[in-house]
């Protein structure tokens, strides 16, 4: 009776609550390396689940609730204590001869400069000394250790030995209802997204751009998930400051997340000359399968969901995101350099000034492009790399192929007239001169076709004459500025062999003298 009632009380007993690790079921990305994931664990019949690894949430993103309802008793941080076996080989002669203590063997050593070799059983090991019963004597004989350089013995001496192993894990411990589903939200480093695009101008009248996304994983297993891809700027106040119920992963944890980063390349300024290939926007969309969901906006973000992405943790994934057409111009760039109170008349060599070939097209699709690297290609040959600047639908991009050697560029600018304490002091004292400068704008088309211009000039003062400019601005001033800011902009077409010149005039304050 005694034993059926033991048996019986074996079988009713709880088992051990075991680690769980969370799933992924969904994670939404953002381009600063941290990503706002959703794990979910089903609880046990025991009614209590063990949740492994719990997140290393940023402060106030950590949030635990019940899927479809479910009701969720207590929710406490712990750790579990597992105990497991390792195998480890000796790393000593004193290990070895300690793991084979009780065993007779042939045991050499360095005693008064010469080698001596005994053959008995080893008694006893400590830091110091050995103690060996000797064999042919049964006496026991003291052995310095660490003049001992060798022994061997039957094939029954060992150099391996199995030790027990603890390790503290942090865990989740969650009370729920047996067989409900408990999902665990909260904001990580160490899942994000890169884009980039391509953009092809092997056709004269339209070009193509391309985008993909490199989806980085170092948080866990995705397994044919959708992640959404966040464009836009949140705001994260805590980032980086850990919520406190998991703030003990960071213990466990170390390691910083993130992109690699590379330096700046010097700009392409000379292009080989190579043979026509296939178009390789064409092969970069057409051999991918769409994988991408309908996008959506919330607020001021824009979601782009990656559909049945599989991932494993330390993997990178990669995913065409669109395909477009956009009618194009090629536009040349020239930025002055600006002229402020401070810089007097100056004159600007044609080493000083860069003409950027740039292209400029319109967002003809339904998504914003988000900041990234796009590179230039025609028939096959990349023709130069620049930063794509964000572009909301229905708006113009500017993407840099390279300098343009074959159109120069002068400037210069003379003080015409100063007139001389305008301004004073409280007491009369002259402050300030007003001067008029006149500026000049020297270029030339040595390319074989028309090209179109593009013209930016700021100065620090009033502009009074801008001849042949298609647009002006005027900042306010602030309370310090004697001077406003101006902004001049041409828009001219320079015809092949034309050389054409601008001039603008414009009054500034300056420090009387």
């Amino acid at each position: 009776m005694l034993m059926t009632t033991l048996i019986a009380s074996a079988l009713l007993a709880p088992a051990a609550d075991e680690l769980t690790p969370a799933k992924i079921i969904d994670a939404t990305l953002f381009k600063n390396g941290y990503a706002v994931v959703i794990r979910q664990v089903t609880v046990p019949n025991s009614g209590t689940v063990l949740v492994k690894d719990p997140p290393t949430a940023v402060l106030g993103t950590l949030w635990i609730y019940g899927h479809q309802g479910g009701q969720i008793k207590s929710v406490v941080a712990t750790k579990s204590v597992e105990e497991s076996e390792q195998t480890v080989s000796v790393g000593s002669v004193a290990e070895a001869l300690a793991l084979n203590k009780g065993k007779v063997m042939d045991i050499s050593w360095y005693d008064q400069q010469k080698w001596q070799t005994v053959t008995g059983k080893v008694l006893s090991v400590s830091n110091q000394l050995v103690v060996i019963e000797e064999s042919a004597t049964g006496q026991s004989m003291f052995v310095q250790l660490t003049t001992i350089a060798s022994f061997k013995g039957s094939k029954d001496l060992v150099w391996t030995e199995v030790r027990k192993i603890k390790t503290e894990t942090p865990v989740l411990r969650i009370q729920a209802a047996p067989g409900s589903k408990v999902n665990i939200m909260a904001m990580q480093a160490g899942m994000s997204w890169s884009p980039s695009y391509m953009i092809d101008i092997s056709d004269e009248k339209k070009l193509k751009i391309v985008g993909k996304a490199t989806i980085i994983n170092d948080l866990g297993d995705m397994e044919t998930i959708t992640a959404k891809l966040v464009t836009g700027f949140p705001n994260i106040s805590y980032l980086g400051q850990w919520d406190p119920l998991t703030a003990m992963m960071a213990v466990y944890k170390s390691g910083a997340f993130g992109g690699a980063t590379g330096g700046n390349a010097a700009p392409m300024q000379n292009q080989a000359v190579m043979g026509r290939r296939e178009s390789t926007a064409d092969d970069a969309f057409a051999s991918f399968v769409p994988s991408t969901g309908e996008s959506f906006s919330g607020e001021d973000l824009f979601f782009m969901p990656i559909e049945k992405v599989l991932l494993k943790q330390g993997e990178r994934g990669y995913y065409v995101l669109f395909q477009a057409e956009s009618a194009f111009k090629h536009l040349y760039t020239l930025d002055l350099p600006g002229s402020s109170a401070n810089n007097g008349s100056q004159d600007f060599a044609r080493t000083d000034l860069d003409i950027w070939h740039e292209l400029e097209f319109d967002n003809a699709t339904k998504m914003p492009w988000t900041t990234g690297p796009a590179l230039t290609v025609k028939d096959g040959q990349m023709l130069g790399q620049d930063e794509l600047k964000y572009t909301t639908p229905g708006t113009k991009a500017n993407v840099k192929i390279t300098k343009a050697l074959d159109i120069a560029a002068e400037a210069r600018e003379e003080e015409i007239e100063r007139e001389r304490g305008v301004l004073k002091d409280r007491y009369n004292n002259p402050t300030y001169d007003l001067v008029t400068v006149r500026g000049t704008i020297e270029l030339t088309n040595m390319k074989a076709t028309d090209v179109d211009l593009r013209i930016r000039k700021s100065i620090e003062g009033e502009i009074i004459e801008a001849a042949g400019t298609s647009n002006t601005f005027k900042s306010t001033r602030r309370l310090n500025q004697v001077n406003i800011t101006s902004v001049m902009e041409w828009r001219p077409t320079l015809k092949r062999g034309e050389k054409k010149t601008f001039t603008y005039t414009y009054k500034v304050y300056t420090a009387a003298r």
